[in-house]
């Protein structure tokens, strides 16, 4: 049995631009070794991914080999979503906005357009409220066929008026791989609902663009899995990945949701990615809401997703998960508040937490 049986190997990283004969004799020399080498190449580079007999080659300097930028163990590892000590927090641009390196970006909106007066309201009285960025959801996923399902295009011309009226940048859920072009001429930022997140089609699709994704915790997902969709995304070209963690559901008569708020310092500790939270989803009642919000704030998050309508009880989708716009005006302050008295303290603080003996269960 070869050890690539037991174990995932290694990733040598080569340098940008690096001449062909120069590759073949970096992976001639790995296979001198006993390396069983495959070559992957990505956006402006090439890397050697390396099974077989990895324990000699370990032994072995690589990183200093003339090419060689950098090796990673595939074991716990992920190659694009991994921290990186040698590399600062650099966040992710979506339009005028960073998320992340810093920052506690507030997107917020209803679930979904119903109509273009009541987009505009909605979205006119969050930003007078301080949030980031508009969310809307132009195409719904819904459980149940007869629910409703969204304007669909109609929607997306109605997120072009809302970004002209209000100069708010769009996040807003893509469904379907063959959508991605035309949405995109619409929002700023596409969202991974928790329901694709294993939709490895519209994943690497999506690598293939340059737009920013908002990519969500699959409800039933682990921290392994989450990180991998993301890896689906990073490793195709896009560097753009925001991930949010929306709670995960509890098989329990009334399918409540639990809010994971552990996952984030434990993303912060094993990603370089920006981590948002979604309070809404993460509790399905509006009067939870303001509670996790703060606690998201607390515990290091780089923003929150919030559901906000004018008259939640005439929403169509998740009005009772919706702050109204009152609400929503006195939560903004008090996440800031919160994120300003952690400034400094927050990567502490998670580190500590993630340290902490007995976290076996996973």
């Amino acid at each position: 049995m070869h050890s690539s049986d037991i174990e995932p190997g290694l990733v040598v990283i080569l340098f940008p631009g690096l001449a062909g004969p120069l590759r073949r004799k970096i992976r001639d020399r790995l296979e001198s070794y006993g390396g069983e080498v495959t070559a992957v190449e990505g956006t402006g580079r090439f890397y050697l991914e390396v099974h077989g007999e990895v324990a000699a080659i370990r032994s072995l300097v690589v990183e200093s080999w003339p090419g060689v930028e950098k090796v990673i163990s595939l074991g716990e590892e992920f190659l694009h979503t991994a921290a990186d000590p040698d590399r600062g927090p650099e966040g992710v641009e979506v339009g005028s906005v960073r998320l992340g390196a810093g920052s506690f970006t507030i997107i917020a909106g209803p679930c979904a357009v119903e109509e273009e007066q009541r987009a505009l309201r909605i979205a006119s009285s969050v930003a007078a409220a301080g949030a980031d960025l508009f969310r809307g959801g132009a195409y719904k996923p819904r459980t149940s066929p007869y629910a409703f399902q969204g304007l669909g295009d109609a929607a997306l011309q109605i997120l072009q008026r809302v970004r002209e009226e209000t100069g708010l940048g769009i996040v807003t859920e893509i469904l379907d791989p063959r959508d991605v072009e035309k949405i995109a001429e619409v929002a700023d930022m596409l969202q991974v609902g928790s329901r694709n997140m294993h939709n490895y089609s519209l994943l690497k699709e999506l690598g293939q663009t340059s737009i920013p994704i908002l990519l969500k915790r699959g409800f039933a997902s682990t921290i392994d899995e989450f990180l991998m969709a993301a890896e689906y995304i990073l490793s195709g070209g896009n560097s753009s990945v925001v991930l949010c963690e929306r709670g995960v559901r509890c098989a329990t008569a009334t399918d409540e949701v639990v809010l994971d708020l552990g996952s984030i310092p434990e993303l912060k500790k094993r990603t370089h990615l920006p981590v948002l939270v979604d309070p809404s989803h993460g509790s399905g009642a509006s009067y939870r809401v303001p509670a996790l919000a703060r606690a998201a704030a607390t515990v290091g998050a780089d923003g929150i997703l919030v559901e906000v309508h004018d008259q939640p009880e005439e929403a169509l989708s998740d009005g009772a998960q919706a702050l109204t716009v009152d609400q929503f005006g006195e939560l903004v302050p008090q996440v800031h508040e919160i994120r300003a008295m952690f400034e400094g303290h927050i990567s502490g603080v998670s580190d500590d937490l993630v340290s902490t003996p007995g976290g076996e269960d996973r």
